[in-house]
């Protein structure tokens, strides 16, 4: 993963919100729904945060019916800890 996109993957994680919704998802996926509910969130804002996460492949969704559920994208993930673990080493 190259420096810049490492830099752009840190100021995404950056925002409060990004950062929890990433940490929830760590356990499996979630439903749109739960996400804003869980952080007391307008559905929309939460929506916008989402969207930021998906184009910057840090996190996938799947639609099943009228609901999308997200999960993270692991792939992204291991490229960046890689990239950590260069970096401090």
């Amino acid at each position: 993963m190259a420096i810049k996109k490492t830099y752009k993957l840190f100021n995404i994680l950056g925002n409060d919100i990004r950062f929890n919704i990433v940490n929830y998802l760590a356990s499996e996926e979630k439903c749109v729904c739960n996400i804003f509910k869980k952080f007391n969130l307008p559905q929309n804002l939460t929506s916008h945060h989402l969207g930021i996460l998906r184009e910057n492949k840090v996190i996938s969704d799947r639609k099943d019916g009228k609901r999308v559920y997200y999960s993270l994208n692991k792939k992204t993930l291991a490229e960046l800890k890689k990239t950590l673990e260069k970096i401090l080493h």
